[in-house]
């Protein structure tokens, strides 16, 4: 098929028609981030996330504490997510910046050091493994999470040209890095829609949840992947199934655009 020979044409939205090893490639930037590790964009937005984000949102707040702690001036707010599109609601350029940081840079994170070009495939981690790591990733953030995905969800060239993107490439990741068995043509989009589908609702479940260390969430996040994955059971939770719907549509329309 014409996919499987497609690189990806931009940096926010499409992948090769099956995982490749050349979409996995540790590169300078991480993109669709357009900025390195060094950079004071980084630097600003990875300390709002850890410090303030878990007591302020994300909100201009979080990022102006940061940028004071590190010495620059609340002024440069205005240049971070200039390359986002206009504002929604009441988020600036600098909040979306925030969330796709968030999005972005723990996507990354979640795979350091796992190789599988050169790990056997059976000491490779677990799909679950994966999952329920990139969930503890979300912890910090827990209370935050009702608003970030509220926000994520507004129908906006943010939405389609980033969130869309991330959770498919989120869940190419967890496939392509773990020892989970790959498919092709169909079984390839049900399994991805799979593991998105169990993400997101994990994620939905972890904003409701007031369990110690979210003990309920986990639990529900591995009952969830084995329902989906091994029993081929979807979408049975009424707001998920409506959120991921319209995210899903909107990749699958123009992952077709372009093979056509």
């Amino acid at each position: 098929m014409l996919g499987r020979n497609i690189a990806r044409k931009s940096c926010a939205s499409l992948r090769l028609y099956h995982s490749n090893p050349i979409e996995h490639v540790n590169p300078l930037h991480i993109k669709p981030l357009t900025y390195g590790k060094q950079s004071p964009q980084y630097k600003v937005l990875s300390l709002a996330l850890q410090e303030y984000v878990p007591k302020h949102g994300f909100t201009e707040r979080s990022i102006v504490e940061s940028l004071n702690k590190l010495g620059y001036p609340s002024s440069m707010i205005s240049s971070i997510g200039a390359s986002n599109s206009p504002s929604f609601v009441h988020s600036s350029t600098a909040v979306m910046e925030l969330m796709k940081f968030q999005l972005v840079d723990k996507r990354y994170r979640l795979t350091e050091g796992i190789n599988p070009d050169i790990t056997p495939h059976y000491k490779l981690p677990s799909l679950e493994h994966l999952l329920l790591k990139r969930l503890e990733m979300d912890k910090p953030v827990g209370e935050q999470l009702t608003d970030l995905m509220s926000q994520l969800a507004i129908p906006s060239g943010f939405l389609f040209e980033t969130a869309i993107p991330e959770l498919h490439r989120l869940s190419d990741d967890m496939i392509y890095y773990s020892n989970e068995k790959d498919h092709h043509d169909s079984a390839w989009y049900a399994k991805r829609m799979a593991v998105s589908s169990t993400y997101i609702g994990s994620q939905l479940f972890m904003a409701q949840d007031r369990s110690h260390d979210f003990r309920e969430t986990f639990a529900f996040a591995k009952d969830k992947l084995h329902r989906v994955m091994r029993l081929g059971e979807y979408y049975n939770n009424t707001e998920e199934f409506a959120w991921y719907t319209l995210m899903s549509t909107v990749n699958l329309v123009k992952s077709q655009l372009v093979r056509g």
